[in-house]
């Protein structure tokens, strides 16, 4: 992806390594290894990263990943669907509406209420599982509200008179799938927001199921997954 980019601004390659090394280093100033290896990284990182992936400023790379976010969150409360262009779609899962409590610790469940899939370009940048045709299972379908760049950009302005431009938030959507991508591989959790939410990589168990039209049993491999756990106020907001 940033090949590509690059070659089309006319960047030399070594702007291109030193972004790759600032990302890198921006990701790691928030990663803390806890006890099961797993590792976290923080806003502040994350915006930071992705201002020096997309060549924002910090002040507009947070702007404009609280518009990202904001318009999900609002699509989310009406009930509606939300797709991040490039990135994924955010729906209510249809199971946000039980409660259930664990017989053990007397606890609730700790599942999201919404729901995520990556699109194409998000899960080509993954890599989940490689050779075994990431972009091709990428759901991503359409949704009822579209994020795009145009939309972003109009997001930003409504609350400033120097709103990003279209240009400025395309390539901020393009960082958010690339630092997103770049976290996540790394074996840690990518948090956007603790309002918000955070995204992570599960590995999905075989299973082995049965057509309900034939009755034939079918086999489905062990596969991972990314998935996004909402936030509190997120989730409180669409419960």
């Amino acid at each position: 992806m940033n090949g590509r980019k690059t070659t089309e601004n006319g960047i030399d390659r070594r702007t291109v390594l030193r972004r790759g090394a600032l990302v890198s280093a921006a990701l790691g100033l928030g990663v803390a290894a806890g006890g099961g290896g797993v590792a976290a990284s923080k806003r502040p990182e994350l915006v930071e990263a992705i201002a020096v992936e997309s060549g924002l400023s910090p002040r507009d790379a947070a702007r404009g990943l609280d518009a990202i976010t904001g318009a999900v969150t609002a699509a989310l409360r009406r009930g509606d669907s939300a797709r991040v262009e490039d990135f994924g779609r955010f729906s209510i899962s249809k199971r946000s509406a039980r409660t259930g409590r664990n017989p053990r610790s007397d606890r609730g469940g700790d599942g999201s209420p919404v729901t995520f899939d990556p699109c194409p370009a998000f899960a080509a940048a993954l890599d989940l599982n490689p050779g075994r045709g990431d972009v091709a299972s990428a759901k991503c379908r359409d949704a009822d509200v579209r994020i795009d760049a145009e939309s972003v950009a109009s997001d930003t302005g409504r609350s400033s008179d120097q709103g990003l431009a279209a240009r400025e938030a395309a390539r901020l959507l393009d960082a958010l799938v690339t630092v997103t991508a770049d976290g996540l591989q790394s074996g840690g959790t990518v948090v956007v927001s603790e309002a918000f939410g955070s995204f992570s990589i599960s590995k999905r168990s075989a299973r082995t199921g049965r057509n309900p039209q034939t009755g034939k049993r079918t086999e489905s491999a062990a596969k991972n997954e990314v998935k996004f756990k909402a936030g509190a106020e997120l989730s409180g907001q669409v419960n």
